[in-house]
């Protein structure tokens, strides 16, 4: 693991606009993940810890939100400005996000195999040689019967199982950087530990930087190196995970203990 940061979030603010109201979804927070890292950011629903992951992606719609102040610094290259187009050579090559919920970001007309093969072709992959990535993708992620199942969609398989597809899509480029918002959250215990570990394992694999959001103090016992703990839209506590959990220095982090 790299001491230094893979990707560094400074003093982001974001709002929303609605009916005449302002909401302050995220104020001044700041955190850090280096290569090889995993770094929880934990927190309540609404404590503004996807908000502030969203707006590293570029996925903050405006309007009605508003990315008022901060930097989000990768390999040194503030991605907050970035065209579009730019994005879109970094979005899924050099940084990927997995959702909470795959059956939403899953093309349900299309067969798994194909847009697993589809979102290395955008990147310049020849079909040919995506179509055997792809299998090589499911196996990697325990899919039985890999090739198989590229023919499948996706309502015929599991809601673990098709977690696992959305992170063999979000890997399929070896992006140095994942985000993974929630990702086992509707799944029951033995599947959110398996596919925990598969994250773990695929971070070891390839040294990338891996960001967890979630509001599970177990998750970050387990699997995390440090911890941002959020509430309110702002980073009330940040540490490794040994210390947080042994000397919680804020109340909220104290009360979720």
């Amino acid at each position: 693991m790299s001491d230094a940061p893979l990707l560094s979030v400074e003093n982001l603010s974001v709002e929303f606009h609605s009916r005449g109201k302002i909401v302050q979804a995220v104020r001044n927070v700041s955190w850090s993940v280096a290569r090889g890292e995993t770094l929880a950011i934990l927190g309540e629903s609404g404590s503004g810890k996807s908000v502030s992951a969203a707006a590293v992606m570029g996925l903050i719609d405006s309007p009605p939100g508003h990315i008022t102040s901060g930097r989000a610094l990768f390999e040194g290259r503030d991605l907050l400005p970035l065209s579009p187009e730019t994005r879109r050579e970094i979005n899924g090559r050099r940084i990927a996000m997995i959702f909470q919920d795959p059956l939403a970001h899953l093309n349900p007309v299309y067969p798994v195999g194909w847009q697993l093969a589809e979102a290395m072709r955008v990147h310049g992959v020849a079909p040919a040689e995506a179509r055997s990535r792809a299998v090589a993708l499911l196996e990697r992620v325990g899919i039985p019967n890999a090739a198989g199942r590229m023919s499948s969609y996706p309502h015929e398989f599991s809601g673990g199982q098709r977690q696992r597809i959305m992170i063999a899509m979000a890997v399929a480029m070896k992006p140095d950087l994942l985000i993974a918002d929630e990702p086992t959250t509707a799944l029951d215990v033995t599947v959110q530990a398996q596919i925990l570990s598969l994250l773990s394992d695929l971070r070891d694999e390839t040294g990338m930087g891996l960001v967890l959001i979630t509001h599970d103090l177990g998750v970050v016992a387990q699997h995390a190196d440090r911890t941002v703990v959020m509430k309110n839209g702002e980073v009330v506590e940040t540490g490794t995970v040994a210390d947080v959990f042994r000397a919680p220095q804020h109340p909220y982090t104290r009360q979720l203990l």
